[in-house]
C-alpha cells in the first residue's frame, strides 16, 4: 500500500509539465546571493521558521495565511525562511515563495518535494535561495544531479534524513546542510529521539538541522548540545499571535516585572519576554498608577500583562483591566487548604478571563510545602520568591520540591549574572526585575537583552 509520501511524490510528477509552463521553456535566474549555511553559524541555536497554512496530518493549520506577515515577524527572530510550495498536502504555491523572498532580508528555503530539476529552476525563478532535497525519495545519482544543479544557482542544499543508512548516504554525497527529519514518512508520527539517534553520525563541518516536532524551548534546549538548528513551522502558525509564539518558543516563559514606562515594556517584548508585570501597589517603589498600567498596555500590546500587588482584598479592581493575570503578594496562609480558599476569592473578583498567581516567598518555614500542595491543585501559577518581592536577592534554591517546577516561575535576584544557572532549576519560566535595572525601578534595555541572550543560547549539555 503506497504511504502518504509515496502519494505525495507521485501527485507532484503530474505538475511537473505546469511547472514548465509556468516559468517557460528557458527561464532567465540568477544565482542566489543570501547565504542558508552561513545564516546557521550563530553562536546560538539556529530556527528556520516556517511559512505553512497545511499539513497531511492537520488539515488546514492557519486559514487566515499572510505570508508577508509571518516573514515580517520571522525576519526578527530566524535564520532563515522556509516555505511551502506544494499545493495538493500542503495548500502551498510558489508565489507564496516570491511574497516571502521580497518580504525578508534573511536566505529563504523553498520546501518541496524536488524530484525533477524544472523545481529547482522555479524555486530559483521565483527567488529562493536554498531548496529541500529528501533522500528518502531521490536516488544518489538523481541526488547528485540535482544538487550539482542547485550549486550552479548558488542555492544552498538542506539535504534531508529519516535513518541511518539515509545520514550514511548525505555524508557520502558531500552535504553541507543535514536535516533530520522526526517525522516518520510512512505514517506521520513524530519522535524527536531520532534526532538524538542520528545526530552522531554525521560528519563534522556540516550544518544540523532538527525538523519537525519541535514544540517548546525545552525541546530546543535538550537538542541544541547535539544539532545547530531547527526548522519549525506548525508550532508556530496554527493559532494566535505568531510573534508571542515565536518567543515563547526561543526564550520561554518569562516575565519582566516592574515596568513603568511604555518604552520599558517595549523593550521587554524586544528582548523576548512573554509577560509584562505591573506593580499596583503604593507601597512598592516600582508602583504604577492606574492611568500609567493603561498606557503602557495600549503601548505594547504584544506583552501578557500581570497585575501584582500586595493587598488582600479588594480584588474586583483589577477586573476589566486588560490584564492576563493578578499576582497575588500578600503573606502565606498557614495552610494549603486556606491558600486555595482565598486564591479562588480572588479569582471569583477577577472574573474567569483573568488567571491568578500566587507570589510565595520560599524562605518562609512552610512554603514548600504549601507550594507543592498548590501545584497539586494545577489551578494557579506560582511565583517562587525571595521575602515580599523586589529584593534584588535569591533564596536557596535547592528548597523548591521538584513537583513545583513545572507550575512555576522562579524569580528573586535573577539577571543576566546567574540566569544561566537559574535556568538550570528548570522552572517553567524565569521572573526578572531588579537585576535587570540601571537604577531602583528603572529597567536597563542593556541588561534586558543580555539577559535574554544567554536564555536563548542555553542549553543543558553545556
Amino acid at each position: 500500500m503506497p504511504t502518504v509520501l509515496d502519494k505525495i511524490v507521485a501527485n507532484r510528477r503530474t505538475h511537473l509539465a505546469r511547472i514548465r509552463r509556468r516559468i517557460g521553456e528557458n527561464p532567465v535566474v540568477s544565482p542566489s546571493t543570501r547565504s542558508l549555511y552561513d545564516s546557521l553559524g550563530a553562536d546560538e541555536p539556529s530556527v528556520i521558521m516556517e511559512c505553512k497554512s497545511a499539513s497531511p496530518s492537520l488539515g488546514s493549520i492557519r486559514p487566515d495565511y499572510h505570508p508577508d506577515q509571518l516573514a515580517a515577524v520571522y525576519s526578527r527572530y530566524a535564520a532563515g525562511i522556509s516555505v511551502l510550495c506544494e499545493p495538493d498536502y500542503f495548500n502551498g504555491d510558489y508565489d507564496h515563495l516570491a511574497t516571502v523572498t521580497r518580504s525578508t532580508h534573511l536566505p529563504v528555503l523553498c520546501k518541496d518535494f524536488i524530484i525533477d530539476p524544472v523545481q529547482i529552476y522555479a524555486a530559483r525563478y521565483f527567488g529562493a535561495d536554498a531548496i529541500l532535497l529528501m533522500l528518502s525519495v531521490l536516488s544518489n545519482e538523481d541526488y547528485g544531479s540535482l544538487s550539482s544543479l542547485a550549486n550552479s544557482l548558488n542555492l544552498d542544499v538542506l539535504t534531508e534524513v529519516i535513518s541511518p543508512e539515509e545520514m550514511r548516504r548525505a555524508t557520502a554525497l558531500g552535504a553541507k546542510i543535514i536535516g533530520i527529519n522526526n517525522r516518520n514518512l510512512n505514517d506521520l508520527s513524530v519522535e524527536i529521539s531520532r534526532t538524538e539517534e542520528l545526530a552522531g553520525l554525521a560528519p563534522s563541518g556540516v550544518r544540523l538541522i532538527s525538523e519537525s516536532g519541535i514544540r517548546t524551548k525545552r525541546d530546543i534546549e535538550r537538542l541544541s548540545g547535539v544539532v545547530d538548528g531547527f526548522l519549525v513551522g506548525t508550532n508556530l502558525v496554527r493559532e494566535g499571535d505568531v510573534d508571542f509564539n515565536a518567543r515563547k518558543l526561543l526564550f520561554g516563559e518569562n516575565k519582566v516585572c516592574g515596568l513603568q514606562t511604555p518604552h520599558e515594556a517595549q523593550a521587554a517584548r524586544a528582548a523576548g519576554a512573554l509577560y509584562g508585570g505591573l506593580i499596583i501597589d503604593e507601597s512598592s517603589p516600582r508602583h504604577v498608577s492606574r492611568e500609567t498600567a493603561s498606557n503602557i498596555v495600549d503601548a505594547e500590546p504584544g506583552l501578557k500583562y500581570v497585575g501584582v500587588s500586595r493587598r488582600t482584598e479588594d480584588w474586583d479592581e483589577f477586573a476589566g483591566r486588560g490584564l492576563y493575570a493578578v499576582q497575588v503578594h500578600s503573606p502565606l496562609l498557614p495552610t494549603a487548604e486556606e491558600e486555595l480558599e482565598y486564591l479562588a476569592s480572588v479569582q471569583a473578583s477577577v472574573g474567569p478571563e483573568t488567571s491568578v498567581w500566587r507570589a510565595i516567598s520560599m524562605s518562609s518555614p512552610n512554603a514548600a510545602a504549601i507550594a507543592a500542595d498548590l501545584c497539586a491543585d494545577e489551578t494557579f501559577t506560582l511565583v517562587l520568591d525571595n521575602g515580599s518581592g523586589g529584593s534584588g536577592s535569591a533564596f536557596d534554591w535547592e528548597r523548591i520540591p521538584p513537583e513545583v517546577l513545572e507550575n512555576s516561575l522562579l524569580a528573586g535576584g535573577i539577571g543576566p549574572e546567574n540566569v544561566t544557572a537559574a535556568l538550570t532549576v528548570g522552572a517553567r519560566g524565569l521572573d526578572f526585575n531588579s537585576q535587570t535595572e540601571n537604577a531602583l525601578g528603572h529597567k536597563d534595555a542593556h541588561k534586558l537583552f543580555a539577559t535574554f541572550n544567554e536564555i536563548r543560547r542555553f542549553n543543558y549539555d553545556r
